[in-house]
C-alpha cells in the first residue's frame, strides 16, 4: 500500500520535502507549518500538496512529522532569517570574487533556528569551494552548506512566465521535475517546431511537454506509420487502389497517402482498410 504523504515546501529544498500525513491533522495546501526535520530541528515550510501518493516510497521523510501551525511569531522569526540571508548571500559573492571561484551563487537561507546556513549556486564545471566554506564558517559562526543546481532547479527557485503567459510549472504547481526527452517531442510530431519553441525558460524541454503524450500515444494506435502501404474502405470518394502514407496528423487523426504519379490523398483513420504491406517492410 503506498504511503500517503504531505508535500512543503522550504527555503532550501529543491522540490517538497515528503513527510507521512496524518488524514486527522486537517492541514491544506497553502498553510505555513513548523515540521521536524530528518535532524529532529524545528524547521519552517509552506504546505504544497495533502493526501497523495509518495512517487518514490524511499524518499519520505518517515521520521518526520508536520508539529503545528506556523505562529505569527514563527512567520517573523523566518523573515527576519529572509533579511539575514540577504546579507549571507551579498558576503558570499564577495568571497567568490576574492577566490576567483567560477560559479554563480543566487539564493542564501538559514534555516528556522539559525544554527545553518544554506547557499545555492549554479557553475559550468565542478567547483573546489572549501576555502569558501571556512571563510563563510569564520564570518558566520554557523553550520555552512553549498549546493550546486543545474538550470531546471535553478528556474524553480527563481520563478517567471512562461511563453504561455503564465507563472512557471516548476516553481507553482509541479511537486517533482520528472525527465522530459525528445522522444516526447517526437511522439507529438513537434520535432520540426525548433528548438527555440521547444524551450523553456531554464533552457531545457518544457515540462509542459509531458501533459499530453499520453493522449498522443492513445491517439496514435488508431494510425498507420508512415511508409506503410494501405488500402481504403469502398466509398464513392475513395480511390481504388492503393496508397503510401507520407504524413499523418495525430489529433485530427488523419493521415495523407501518395497515391503515385504525384497524386495525393488526405483520409481520415475510419476510411483506411487495412495496411496491405508495412514500413519495414516496404521498399520503394
Amino acid at each position: 500500500m503506498a504511503t500517503k504523504i504531505i508535500g512543503i515546501d522550504t527555503f532550501y529544498s529543491l522540490g517538497p520535502l515528503e513527510l507521512p500525513f496524518n488524514e486527522k491533522s486537517g492541514f491544506k495546501p497553502g498553510n505555513k507549518v513548523i515540521f521536524k526535520d530528518s535532524d529532529g530541528r524545528e524547521e519552517y515550510g509552506i504546505v504544497r500538496y495533502v493526501d497523495e501518493k509518495a512517487l518514490d516510497e524511499k524518499g519520505v521523510l518517515v521520521d518526520s512529522k508536520v508539529l503545528r501551525k506556523a505562529t505569527a511569531n514563527d512567520i517573523q522569526k523566518m523573515e527576519s532569517n529572509i533579511e539575514r540571508g540577504e546579507h549571507a548571500l551579498e558576503l558570499c559573492r564577495g568571497f567568490v570574487k576574492e577566490f576567483d571561484l567560477d560559479m554563480v551563487v543566487f539564493k542564501a537561507v538559514y534555516s528556522f533556528d539559525g544554527s545553518k546556513a544554506y547557499f545555492t549556486f549554479t557553475a559550468e564545471e565542478r567547483v573546489d569551494f572549501r576555502e569558501l566554506v571556512k571563510s563563510l564558517a569564520g564570518s558566520l559562526k554557523k553550520q555552512i552548506y553549498l549546493r550546486q543546481i543545474g538550470p531546471r532547479d535553478k528556474a524553480r527557485f527563481v520563478g517567471g512566465y512562461g511563453r504561455c503567459g503564465r507563472p512557471l510549472c516548476c516553481s507553482t504547481f509541479l511537486g517533482k521535475l520528472e525527465s522530459i526527452n525528445m522522444e516526447m517531442v517526437r511522439d507529438q510530431g513537434l520535432e520540426g517546431k525548433g528548438s527555440s519553441k521547444l524551450s523553456g525558460a531554464c533552457g531545457k524541454l518544457l515540462c509542459c511537454l509531458k501533459y499530453e503524450v499520453e493522449a498522443y500515444h492513445e491517439l496514435r494506435k488508431a494510425l498507420p506509420n508512415i511508409g506503410d502501404v494501405v488500402s481504403f474502405k469502398r466509398k464513392a470518394d475513395l480511390p481504388d487502389k492503393q496508397g503510401r502514407v507520407v504524413a499523418i496528423d495525430i489529433l485530427n487523426q488523419k493521415v495523407r497517402a501518395a497515391l503515385g504519379g504525384g497524386e495525393s490523398l488526405a483520409v481520415g483513420a475510419d476510411d483506411i482498410d487495412k495496411v496491405v504491406v508495412a514500413a519495414v517492410q516496404y521498399n520503394s
